[in-house]
């Protein structure tokens, strides 16, 4: 079993390296909150000092600047592991960063992977996680068994940086489509259709969706954020921050982008109303199609 070195306890790292003790791996751990921690897992001082020794060092951080200065910054985990080894950011990313790590680490002789993931805290928990593969293929069957005690649809999609294209190709779907099924909501409350025959109505027609179907933003059974005060599973503020990531991406590429725009426009309103720690699908609060 490997030894390896997490940066990042918070909501989604914390069940994730709980699945790696279990699975039976060394896990020494890394996270500014000096309160995070995880039974069987050593709390080291720096992510440097966490990647001494280790095998693989996994980042699961909620920015590009933090992923950045937890991997190349001072104390660091490029100052602590060693050539032979692998370091994989499994947090949300532009693919330029992935190529930017790929190459300052591939100067020393480590191997770099970029693979963000779908699935939330529950995916986390139950090891259900979606995990989007970027780098050589060589690298990536190295992680396979890290990877399998976190998800179980693993694919390798290409080249450093392409799992964080498609994990943001992904998002910009899912952000996008809570924000049509907020305004529909709205549209429904405004002229009396009850938010359960509309749920029961557009999960059985074309309008239905994974998202529709985990996060309808209205109490309609028990297993949706917004039957619990939109207690969240993915924050608006992480998906504004990725929907703004897919928004610079399509500008970089000069490719339109007036439904990912609009989208955006309205998680960031959502924040201003304070919204921002719940999760994304109280967005339809801001549209006036929810009730807290």
């Amino acid at each position: 079993m490997a030894v390896i070195a997490f940066v990042g306890l918070g909501r989604m790292g914390r069940p994730m390296t709980a699945r790696l003790v279990a699975a039976g791996h060394e896990v020494r751990g890394f996270d500014l909150d000096p309160e995070a921690a995880v039974d069987g897992v050593e709390r080291c001082a720096s992510a440097r000092e966490a990647a001494r020794g280790a095998d693989a060092a996994i980042t699961m951080l909620p920015s590009p600047a933090a992923v950045r200065l937890a991997t190349l910054g001072p104390d660091g985990l490029a100052e602590g592991l060693a050539a032979g080894s692998l370091c994989i950011d499994m947090s949300t990313a532009p693919p330029a960063l992935a190529r930017e790590l790929a190459s300052a680490l591939g100067a020393h002789s480590i191997d770099v992977l970029d693979a963000p993931v779908s699935g939330g805290t529950i995916g986390a928990e139950a090891g259900t996680l979606t995990i989007m593969i970027g780098g050589s293929e060589a690298a990536a069957e190295r992680a396979r068994s890290l990877f399998g005690a976190l998800g179980t649809l693993i694919v390798h999609v290409g080249d450093h940086g392409l799992g964080q294209a498609a994990k943001l190709c992904n998002n910009l779907c899912a952000g996008v489509t809570m924000a049509a099924i907020a305004q529909a909501l709205a549209l429904a409350r405004r002229e009396g259709l009850e938010p359960h025959v509309l749920y029961e109505l557009m999960s059985s027609s074309t309008g239905d969706s994974r998202v529709l179907r985990m996060r309808f933003p209205a109490p309609v059974n028990d297993a949706t954020p917004a039957a619990h005060g939109f207690a969240p599973m993915f924050t608006v503020d992480l998906m504004e921050k990725d929907l703004a990531l897919a928004e610079q991406l399509a500008a970089d590429h000069g490719v339109e982008a007036e439904p990912l725009a609009a989208a955006l426009a309205l998680y960031r309103r959502a924040q201003d109303e304070g919204h921002g720690s719940l999760d994304y699908s109280a967005i339809a609060l801001t549209t006036g199609a929810a009730q807290q």
